[in-house]
């Protein structure tokens, strides 16, 4: 299963315009289904108001090679699982020796620099999600008390103990992070990156993150940058999703070294 987290706001989100980070995108068995099914929306509905709508040819864009790729580890990475690692490497390896140039976080000073501006993606964007999503938050509590988790719950209380000013700085973080992303375009043509932090945990609704952690993709929804994540690893017999990560409004070059990295793995 391909998925596609376009740039911001490049797929209308409609009366679903939750918050400044939330993006419609598209999951689809393979990423050609998943260009067409996208530019289809498009064609209708546009991009969100005030966005350039995604654009692009009608047809999925042709396999690319990239010539560098940018390896994202990200704050997950410190936490990620010895296998889930050890996959990662080898995929790496396989690029390396298929002639793709890997800079990684200790091989040019503005990588480390970008690595540095999301080192607390995941604090930024709950903070920001927090607080724009609280009106709604509450709104639900008080029409209904027993039908929000306590974990929702809990969101809420933080976002409430928030300042504006806590916002506001949340916001200039978030503003540093995509300038330090900005930065790293001339580096490569990419960004590549693990999906998630290993395989898929069991579901605990007690746990604090229930669904899975999103330290590996708070950083593009922080950034707005479009996406494409291919399941090209097993992590004991699960599946692990790789990431190819474009600058904003260069989805189409995303989704073209994408589809290279997915057809170069079968």
């Amino acid at each position: 299963m391909s998925r596609w987290k376009p740039s911001q706001g490049a797929i209308n989100r409609g009366e679903r315009r939750a918050t400044s980070q939330s993006t419609h995108g598209v999951h689809a068995g393979c990423i050609e289904d998943m260009w067409l099914v996208a530019m289809a929306i498009v064609s209708r509905v546009g991009g969100d108001p005030g966005r350039a709508p995604l654009s692009g040819p009608a047809a999925p864009p042709a396999p690319r090679r990239p010539e560098r790729l940018v390896v994202m580890e990200t704050e997950g990475w410190a936490e990620l699982d010895a296998a889930s690692k050890a996959a990662f490497a080898a995929l790496l390896a396989r690029l390396e020796a298929a002639g793709v140039t890997l800079i990684r976080r200790g091989d040019h000073p503005l990588a480390e620099h970008f690595e540095q501006g999301i080192a607390e993606a995941r604090a930024i964007s709950g903070a920001i999600t927090g607080w724009e999503n609280r009106w709604n938050t509450r709104n639900l509590l008080e029409q209904d008390p027993d039908g929000i988790s306590a974990r929702a719950k809990a969101v809420l209380e933080r976002a409430e103990a928030m300042t504006v000013a806590d916002y506001q700085a949340a916001l200039a973080m978030r503003a540093e992070a995509q300038a330090r992303h900005a930065r790293i375009a001339p580096l490569a043509d990419a960004v590549i990156a693990l999906a998630c932090p290993g395989p898929a945990p069991v579901f605990d609704a007690e746990s604090p993150r229930p669904t899975g952690d999103i330290a590996f993709n708070a950083p593009s929804s922080m950034l707005f940058a479009p996406v494409v994540t291919v399941p090209l690893l097993a992590v004991d017999g699960m599946p692990v999703g790789v990431q190819i990560m474009g600058q904003p409004g260069q989805d189409t070059g995303t989704a073209a070294i994408a589809r290279w990295l997915q057809d170069s793995e079968k």
